[in-house]
């Protein structure tokens, strides 16, 4: 009996140790996550923070990138630091855009070994909205007594506008859409969307005078734009009309050079700090983010030749077709 007594309680200590051994590296590896601040405003930068601890050695951690977070946030800038063999950190700079409450969902986390790869996902994070309104200042203000208005001529007034409106049409706009009619077909010289950046920012820093006026909001607003429109004419992307957050994702659908992107990333980043957080940045400060404009200038230059090649082909095709007509008729 005692023999059996002992072999059992072996066998339920062995059970014990596998077990314990099986469970282990269920809870070995995590990702933890933190920020910062517990609110943020407009424009505002903040910093978080994972940090991923494993159970081995491990080949690579990707961390989440752009696309995973929500669209009000941007990446700012991360730092990556690897603190032992057997864990990574990354801490990332984010700006916020927003105007209400931010909602970080759960972000993946990759781990990759030599023979195989899992994914982590970090703790959701809530940060509130710091509102401008003066707290206190909630008291309502009387109301003004009711103004007795006499009868109304607006009606009157506005049937006369329409009328001479209409008559103006009738008399210029009519006679000036005849002699458009009457007009020779004219075609348009080549547009190359490479020239006019290149013209753009040249005569930004000929005519800008950044020392006297200090209007470095309108100052980047031109940088911003001039790159936001070589997008919209070559790519076909909406770029003046997206916000810096949704043309970077728009960069990263359609694959565009990853120097242009980073470029891209800098002047907006800048250009967002000055007309939304109201930053003042310093002279050198401008001029600096003209050198990414013109670092884009350079490189776009020799990633979309071909793209500028294609569009010359197709204005040549479009002036043969032209030609053909305009000599057809003539000859008719």
């Amino acid at each position: 009996m005692n023999n059996i007594s002992l072999r059992s309680g072996a066998l339920r200590l062995y059970a014990l140790l596998v077990t314990c051994l099986l469970v282990m590296p269920l809870h070995a590896q995590n990702v933890h996550t933190s920020v910062n601040t517990d609110s943020i405003t407009a424009g505002e930068v903040f910093e978080l923070s994972m940090l991923v601890q494993l159970d081995r050695e491990y080949k690579k951690v990707a961390f989440p990138d752009t696309t995973a977070f929500p669209p009000t946030v941007s990446i700012v800038d991360r730092e990556q630091y690897r603190r032992s063999q057997f864990s990574d950190s990354l801490v990332y700079n984010l700006q916020y855009f927003g105007v209400d409450d931010l909602q970080i969902p759960p972000l993946p986390v990759t781990l990759i070994f030599e023979e195989d790869s899992t994914t982590l996902y970090t703790d959701p994070v809530l940060l509130y909205f710091k509102t401008v309104v003066a707290e206190g200042d909630t008291t309502l203000k009387p109301m003004k007594p009711n103004y007795e208005f006499p009868l109304p001529l607006w009606p009157w007034v506005l049937a006369a506008a329409v009328l001479a409106a209409f008559l103006v049409w009738w008399f210029y706009f009519r006679e000036e859409k005849e002699k458009e009619e009457k007009k020779e077909p004219v075609l348009e010289p080549f547009y190359n969307p490479l020239d006019a950046l290149e013209k753009r920012l040249h005569t930004l820093k000929r005519e800008t005078d950044l020392p006297e006026t200090k209007d470095y909001k309108t100052f980047y607003s031109e940088i911003s734009d001039a790159i936001r429109a070589y997008y919209e004419e070559l790519y076909n992307i909406p770029a003046l009309e997206s916000t810096s957050g949704e043309l970077l994702r728009y960069l990263d659908v359609y694959d565009v050079d990853q120097t242009l992107a980073e470029a891209t990333r800098k002047v907006l980043r800048q250009a967002d700090l000055v007309k939304f957080a109201k930053f003042t940045p310093t002279l050198d400060d401008a001029w600096k983010t003209y050198d990414y404009a013109l670092e884009f200038l350079e490189r776009a230059k020799e990633s979309d030749r071909t793209k500028i090649r294609r569009l010359r082909r197709e204005y040549d095709l479009k002036k043969e077709r032209f030609l053909a007509s305009q000599s057809e008729e003539e000859e008719n």
